[in-house]
C-alpha cells in the first residue's frame, strides 16, 4: 500500500526513484520497468517481438494499480501486433504466429534479436528491402507529468534503389486490470462500440477507465502533439476482428465489442497511417504513446475528475488546450438537470466561448463526459489553475481544481569535437581512422522529440564498417545531455582539407547544424623492401622473411621486378605471392620468380589484378633467405616498373633495405 502522503511531496519522490531496470524474465521475455510501468517483449521463436505492458507501481496516489495489466498478453505476448503494407502486401512485424492474432499477415526476415539499448528495447525486421526497426522505452505522460507512458516507435527505412509504398497499423489489445471491455472515452463520448475517428477529428489523448468514483486503472493512449505522428484514422472495435484482419478487418460502425466469433466484451484499437511514399534510401518515422493517465478527482453524489496536460509547452501563437471533464451519479436517483461550468484565470479563455455545458438528466450510475478547448489570451510561462463545477438540482454540487503549466519550447544545442587533422610517419597515416564527437544538449524548458542527428561526409570520408550516418536518439528532457560518436576513415589516397557536418533535427525544435574540416596529409607513393623484426635480433643460420610493398599508389594494375641481394650473407630460399594478387580466395595473375643464388638475384617477379585500383597498402610478395654469415643484406629493386591498366608507367620512389647485422 502507498503511504498518503500530500500529492506535491508523493508526486517529487516518485520523480526522484524512477530507476529504469531490464532483466528476462522467468518465461524468456525481455522486461523493462521503472516505478510505473513495465514492458515485456517476447524473445520466442513465435510471436518474437510483440509485447505486452504491465503496472508496476503505478499512480502514486492510489493503490489499486499496482501489478495490474494495461496491454493483454501474459505469459508470452502475442495479442497486440504490428502491420507494414507494402505495395499492397501486409507484413506482420515480428516472428511468426501460432496464435489467432495476425495469421493472415506475411513475415519478414529477423536482422536483430529484442536488444537493450540505452534503455530501450529495439527490434529489427527486414521485409525484402524495407527494414523496419521496433523501439520501446518511457516517456513522460501529458497529463501526469510521470514517466508512466510506453513510448512504441518504428523506424522504417527503404533501402532499394527505389520507391515504395508503406502504410503502418498498430494495433493494441487494451486491458485495465480484470476489465478486457472497458469503454474508451475520447472527446466528449464514451465509445462502447465500433467507432472511427479520422485524423482531423482527433483530439491529444483518449483515456479508459471502469469508474469514475474509485478507477482502479487509468489508461491513456496519446495520438497527438509534441513527440507522437498523429495517425490518419482510429478505430475501436473488438479484438476478435483486428486480430483476424492484419490492415482491413470487419468493422461494422455501432456494434458492440463483443469478440467475433465469441460471445465475451474484448476492446481494442488500431492507429493508421495509410500508405504513402517512401523514397530510396529514406527513413520515416511512426510514434504513438500508451500508459497511464491522469486524472483529478473529487468523490461525492455527483463524482467529478477532470484531466488535462501537466505542462503545455509555448512554442506557438495558436497553441489550444483541451480540458476534459468526468461527471458520474453515483447516487440512487436520477439527477436532473446536470450542469457543468468551467472557471478559467484571466489569461485563459474558451475556443467556443461556451463556458457551461448542460448535460440533462444522469440516471443512477451512468457517467458523462465533456472536453473544452482553451487558449491562452498571449504567449507566458507559469503556473495556472482552472476549476471546474458540476451542478444538478436534486443533489449537492461538487467541484474540482486542476493545474496547468506553461513552459517555454525546447532548445537543442550541438557542439562538434574531432581531430584537425590526420597524422602521419613514413608515408602512412599513424591512425587509420578518427572520431567524430557530437555533444548535444536541451537548454529549453521542455523536452524535445523526434531527435535524430545525420552526419554528412564528403567524397573521401567513409564510416567505418557497422556505423550509420544517421543516429536517432528519440527524446531529451530539459539539461538533459548525450554524447555521439561515428568513426570516420579516409579512403585511399585521399588528401587535403575534407569538409564534413552534422544536422541535428527534432520533431518539436529548430534544426541544429555544426561544420568542420580535417586535413588529411598526402603520402608519397612507394615501392618498399621491409624485412620483418624478429624478438632479439637476427643471428647467423637464422630464416628471415622481407616483403615486397606498395604504398599510396593510384590507378594500379601490374608490376614486374627483380631483386638483388648479397648472396654472400644471404641465401634466398622461395617466394611467396602476396595477398594483393588473391582476391575473395582467388589467385590472380602470378609468374613464379627464378632464384639465382649465383648472381645474387630474384629474377622475374611479376603479376597483376583482374581490375585497376587505387592500393593504399599492398604486399607484393614475401621473399624468404637464411643468413650465411654477418654482413649487410643489400636488398635493393632492379628494373622496377608498375603499369596503369593502360599501360602507362606509374612514378613512385624505391626505397630498399640495406640492413646489417654484426657480432654485439
Amino acid at each position: 500500500m502507498k503511504k498518503k502522503l500530500g500529492i506535491i511531496l508523493i508526486l517529487l519522490l516518485a520523480v526522484i526513484s524512477s530507476k529504469v531496470s531490464a532483466k528476462v524474465d522467468q518465461y524468456g521475455n525481455l522486461q523493462l520497468k521503472n516505478d510505473y510501468i513495465s514492458v515485456i517483449v517476447n524473445q520466442n521463436e513465435f510471436n518474437k517481438g510483440r509485447f505486452a505492458v504491465d503496472i508496476t507501481g503505478g499512480d502514486p496516489i492510489r493503490s489499486g494499480d499496482n501489478g495490474k495489466p494495461l496491454l493483454y498478453g501474459h505469459p508470452h505476448p502475442w495479442t497486440s501486433y504490428t502491420t507494414f503494407r507494402i505495395d499492397n502486401k501486409n507484413y506482420i512485424f515480428g516472428g511468426k504466429t501460432d496464435k489467432r492474432a495476425g495469421r493472415n499477415g506475411e513475415y519478414g526476415e529477423l536482422v536483430q534479436e529484442p536488444s537493450l539499448d540505452n534503455n530501450r528495447i529495439i527490434t529489427t525486421y527486414r521485409f525484402n528491402k524495407i527494414v523496419v526497426s521496433q523501439i520501446l522505452n518511457f516517456v513522460k505522460s501529458s497529463t501526469t507529468g510521470l514517466p508512466d507512458t510506453l513510448q512504441i516507435t518504428y523506424r522504417v527505412t527503404n533501402e532499394d534503389e527505389v520507391d515504395h509504398k508503406v502504410g503502418t497499423r498498430i494495433m493494441i489489445d487494451t486491458m485495465l486490470g480484470e476489465n478486457d471491455g472497458a469503454p474508451f472515452r475520447i472527446i466528449n463520448q464514451a465509445v462502447t462500440s465500433d467507432s472511427l475517428f479520422l485524423k482531423d477529428d482527433l483530439p491529444t489523448f483518449w483515456q479508459a477507465f471502469d469508474e469514475l468514483r474509485d478507477p482502479k486503472v487509468t489508461a491513456q493512449g496519446t495520438i497527438k502533439g509534441p513527440g507522437v505522428t498523429t495517425p490518419d484514422e482510429v478505430y475501436f472495435a473488438d479484438w476478435g476482428s483486428l486480430a483476424d484482419g492484419p490492415w482491413d478487418f470487419d468493422f461494422k460502425s455501432g456494434e458492440e465489442f463483443l469478440r467475433k466469433g465469441e460471445f465475451e466484451l474484448d476492446s481494442a484499437m488500431a492507429l493508421f497511417w495509410q500508405e504513402s511514399t517512401i523514397k530510396a534510401k529514406e527513413t520515416k518515422t511512426y510514434v504513438t504513446n500508451y500508459g497511464l493517465g491522469g486524472i483529478t478527482i473529487v468523490p461525492g453524489l455527483l463524482s467529478l475528475g477532470v484531466t488535462s496536460p501537466a505542462q503545455v509547452v509555448m512554442d506557438n501563437p495558436n497553441k489550444t488546450v483541451e480540458i476534459v471533464a468526468y461527471i458520474q451519479n453515483t447516487a440512487e436517483i436520477t439527477v436532473k438537470d446536470v450542469k457543468v461550468e468551467l472557471v478559467l484565470p484571466d489569461n485563459l479563455e474558451p475556443i467556443d466561448n461556451y463556458k457551461v455545458k448542460e448535460l440533462g438528466n444522469l440516471a443512477a450510475g451512468e457517467t458523462a463526459q465533456v472536453m473544452w478547448e482553451v487558449r491562452p489570451k498571449r504567449l507566458f510561462q507559469q503556473q495556472v489553475e482552472y476549476t471546474v463545477k458540476a451542478t444538478a438540482k436534486n443533489t449537492d454540487d461538487n467541484q474540482v481544481s486542476r493545474g496547468l503549466k506553461f513552459v517555454g519550447p525546447p532548445k537543442l544545442s550541438l557542439k562538434l569535437q574531432a581531430p584537425k587533422r590526420m597524422e602521419a610517419e613514413d608515408d602512412s597515416l599513424v591512425e587509420d581512422s578518427f572520431y567524430i564527437k557530437g555533444n548535444i544538449s536541451n537548454y529549453g524548458a521542455s523536452t524535445a522529440y523526434g531527435i535524430e542527428a545525420y552526419l554528412a561526409l564528403p567524397p573521401g570520408l567513409t564510416l567505418s564498417k557497422g556505423d550509420k550516418e544517421e543516429k536517432f536518439i528519440g527524446f531529451l528532457e530539459p539539461n538533459e545531455k548525450i554524447e555521439l560518436l561515428w568513426k570516420v576513415k579516409p579512403l585511399a589516397l585521399v588528401d587535403g582539407k575534407l569538409p564534413y557536418s552534422i544536422e541535428l533535427s527534432s520533431s518539436n525544435a529548430l534544426s541544429e547544424m555544426a561544420k568542420n574540416s580535417i586535413l588529411i596529409p598526402s603520402l608519397k607513393p612507394k615501392a618498399k623492401i621491409e624485412i620483418l623484426p624478429k624478438k632479439g635480433g637476427y643471428q647467423v643460420g637464422d630464416y628471415l622473411t622481407a616483403q615486397i610493398r606498395l604504398k599510396n599508389i593510384a590507378d594500379f594494375y601490374r608490376l614486374k621486378t627483380n631483386i638483388s641481394y648479397n648472396k654472400e650473407v644471404l641465401e634466398a630460399i622461395y617466394v611467396s605471392r602476396g595477398n594483393l594478387f588473391i582476391n575473395n580466395g582467388k589467385l590472380l595473375s602470378w609468374n613464379l620468380p627464378e632464384v639465382s643464388q649465383d648472381e645474387g638475384m630474384i629474377k622475374g617477379i611479376s603479376a597483376s589484378l583482374e581490375d585497376e585500383q587505387d592500393i593504399q597498402d599492398g604486399l607484393v610478395a614475401k621473399l624468404h633467405f637464411k643468413i650465411k654469415v654477418l654482413g649487410s643484406f643489400d636488398l635493393s629493386f632492379e628494373d622496377f616498373i608498375a603499369y596503369d591498366k593502360n599501360n602507362n608507367q606509374l612514378k613512385l620512389e624505391k626505397v630498399n633495405n640495406l640492413l646489417n647485422i654484426r657480432r654485439n
